[in-house]
């Protein structure tokens, strides 16, 4: 019995933005090593959800190396060999994407999901996340969304179920409950499949329609209904559908029922319920899972986890930032800012009403208090102390605003068309209309004269 147990944790919705990695190398039913780094994710920077699942913060990973860099030294420990993660359909969804970040070839390995080997030996929990399964098993020490003791967990688990299953090796386990083990190879992989039942999937059970069809096949919540119950602190409830069906789940119905498979219970209600509280749904949920019905119960948190968007939706980057910047000065056009609306972040240099003036000015309409209107923003003057801190990866509540916001939009998919521009080129383009007006620089009056 030889396999290598894997956690990942991520910095943000980006899944290559790996910054911990756990490893448990087992040999004859026992945990014979243990590997654990931080890592700089990239893109290098940290959703508030991510660090409030795992408690590892831009500071921490500030001067630690890349996957790139450290892949040579855990190259061995994945060439070649059979790992098993705990949801692997989120961690090898990571291996893969950071590895294609950096263009570094796969290996060649097996995989397997001891989350859904456990659903499947071990039917009636209320749900399979990690500590639910570690419990029910009596293991013992778990520090739960710390990669080390995530792996260490995950392996003891594999172990015990082969144990229960009185086999020998992970290839025995396949033969003797069926399943189909994931497998990663140059150029492609075959996904972890386990034989639990699953409904036809109508898609005229959407009210809430998914953004696209490119439907992630491996994840636990593709074709499975999904109900929600309890206020959710980090999303509405009608974003957090959406987050469900752009990944294939099923939203609807509303109400709990025993073709539901997931029952969401926000973090509030989540927390109560570990210390005996029980709303309607949960209860019946608890009838549900008795009488062997396909239900779990799963906190909030855990359901941003396991959904984990990839997003292409908008996002502020560095990047962006000073190619948005660069661009408005290279074009040198007086009245660029005419009939346009500007959004202004937080911690500027000068006077707010001052800024505005300058867009009025302009012939333009600047602010920053009319959230409603940042989904039609044209512009978005960021302050230096805010481009600072985006550089050591750390994201203001202005920046998370807007970025929620235009992605929140109806139109959405035109998110990308607002420019980003940085304060000091702001008010380097308002004092070149100065300048301007006294004859004393030119300026572009006419698109047509920009090169």
């Amino acid at each position: 019995m030889n396999f290598v147990a894997l956690d990942f944790e991520t910095a943000n919705f980006k899944r290559e933005s790996v910054c911990s990695i756990g490893l448990a190398i087992v040999e004859d039913f026992q945990v014979v090593k243990t590997i654990y780094k931080l890592i700089r994710p990239t893109p290098n920077y940290y959703e508030n959800i991510n660090m409030s699942i795992h408690g590892i913060t831009p500071a921490m990973t500030e001067t630690e190396n890349t996957f790139a860099e450290l892949w040579s030294e855990l190259n061995p420990y994945f060439e070649n060999q059979q790992i098993v993660a705990h949801n692997a359909s989120f961690d090898f969804s990571a291996l893969r994407y950071v590895l294609d970040n950096y263009q570094i070839t796969y290996p060649n390995l097996d995989y397997f999901c001891s989350m859904l080997i456990s659903k499947k030996l071990y039917p009636g929990l209320f749900n399979y996340q990690l500590p639910t399964i570690v419990k029910h098993l009596g293991i013992k020490d778990l520090s739960h969304h710390n990669a080390l003791s995530d792996a260490v967990a995950c392996a003891m688990i594999m172990i015990q179920i082969c144990k229960d299953s009185h086999v020998e090796s992970l290839g025995e386990l396949e033969e003797s409950i069926s399943f189909s083990k994931g497998q990663i190879y140059p150029n492609s992989y075959n996904p972890f499949r386990c034989c639990i039942s699953r409904e036809s999937f109508d898609k005229q059970l959407f009210e809430i329609v998914p953004e696209s069809t490119d439907f992630d096949t491996e994840n636990p919540f593709y074709e499975k209904r999904i109900v929600f119950t309890g206020d959710l602190t980090k999303l509405s409830r009608n974003d957090a559908k959406q987050a469900a069906c752009n990944i294939g789940g099923i939203i609807k119905p509303d109400s709990l029922c025993n073709k539901t498979n997931y029952l969401v219970v926000g973090t509030y209600d989540f927390n109560q319920y570990g210390e005996g509280y029980k709303s309607n749904k949960m209860k019946k949920a608890e009838i549900l899972i008795e009488k062997g019905y396909d239900l779990e119960i799963i906190s909030e948190v855990d359901f941003f986890k396991m959904v984990h968007s990839q997003s292409n939706s908008f996002e502020i980057t560095i990047n962006q930032i000073e190619t948005d910047s660069n661009e408005l000065l290279r074009r040198n056009k007086y009245n660029d800012f005419a009939g346009k609306t500007v959004y202004f972040s937080s911690d500027l240099s000068i006077e707010r009403t001052i800024a505005f003036q300058h867009v009025g000015n302009c012939s333009g309409f600047g602010h920053d208090y009319d959230l409603d209107s940042i989904s039609n923003t044209d512009y978005f003057v960021i302050s230096e102390i805010l481009i600072a801190d985006l550089n050591n990866g750390i994201k203001n509540k202005s920046i998370l605003d807007f970025e929620q916001r235009r992605n929140k939009a109806d139109d959405s998919e035109n998110a990308g068309s607002v420019k980003l521009i940085r304060e000091s080129t702001y008010l380097e383009y308002i004092n070149r209309r100065i300048l301007f007006q006294k004859n004393e620089i030119e300026m572009h009056m006419y698109e047509w004269e920009i090169k």
